[in-house]
């Protein structure tokens, strides 16, 4: 039985489109609804994940984690919704909101002995495979992805959590205010460089915490 989490896909949408920026280098997030854009985010994951990055994940990953004509999939494709970073019409960044499959979130499949209760309340999603184009990597355009991810929970009833492995990605969700789950760092599999650490955003009061902290960043103020 689909949640409503995972039933998500192809019905709703952020409140308006979100801009940043201005010039050449302004940006839109909106949920991606086509296929050509769907296939244009995961080619975008397989050239920044796989080709630039040297991301090596197990063939018999708990994910169903593949690579296809150039795209980054796994078995929750068909349930996620994906939100993707405009310049001038063209894609360039993405992340995607992603409900239990089969009763399960993906980190389950990697950590099945982890006391992982804290994820047992209702209309919980995963945030997961952000991306950007290097060029618009160390600006704002990555916290107004993260803003974009949190005004779509917050219109849709949604709690979120998120299981990032870069320290300023982490360091940026500590300084809004989304809670570090104690107890929870760990690495995805053996080989991976880093420890990832989960953040949880478990409440109404912890979504509108994080998101006036982000405005202020956004705003500088």
């Amino acid at each position: 039985m689909m949640t409503k989490a995972s039933s998500l896909a192809g019905n709703a949408q952020l409140p308006s489109r979100m801009r940043q920026g201005a010039g050449t280098d302004s940006v839109e997030v909106m949920v991606i609804k086509s296929r050509e854009e769907l296939d244009d985010y995961r080619r975008l994951l397989f050239d920044v994940y796989i080709n630039e990055l040297g991301w090596k994940f197990s063939p018999t990953n708990p994910s169903g984690i593949r690579v296809a004509e150039h795209r980054l999939l796994d078995d929750r494709d068909g349930i996620a919704t994906c939100l993707g970073v405009f310049s001038q019409g063209r894609l360039v960044g993405g992340a995607r909101l992603c409900g239990r499959y089969q009763g399960r979130f993906e980190i389950h499949g990697y950590q099945p002995h982890r006391d992982l209760s804290c994820l047992d309340i209702p209309h919980l999603v995963e945030a997961s495979r952000a991306v950007l184009l290097p060029r618009f990597r160390g600006g704002d355009v990555f916290m107004s992805l993260v803003r974009a991810v949190f005004e779509f929970c917050k219109n849709n009833h949604l709690f979120v959590f998120t299981v990032p492995s870069v320290p300023s990605v982490m360091r940026l969700y500590s300084s809004i205010g989304m809670p570090a789950v104690e107890g929870c760092r760990f690495k995805f599999e053996p080989e991976d460089p880093a420890e990832a650490q989960l953040f949880l955003v478990d409440s109404e009061e912890v979504l509108g915490t994080v998101l006036k902290n982000l405005g202020q960043l956004l705003h500088g103020g």
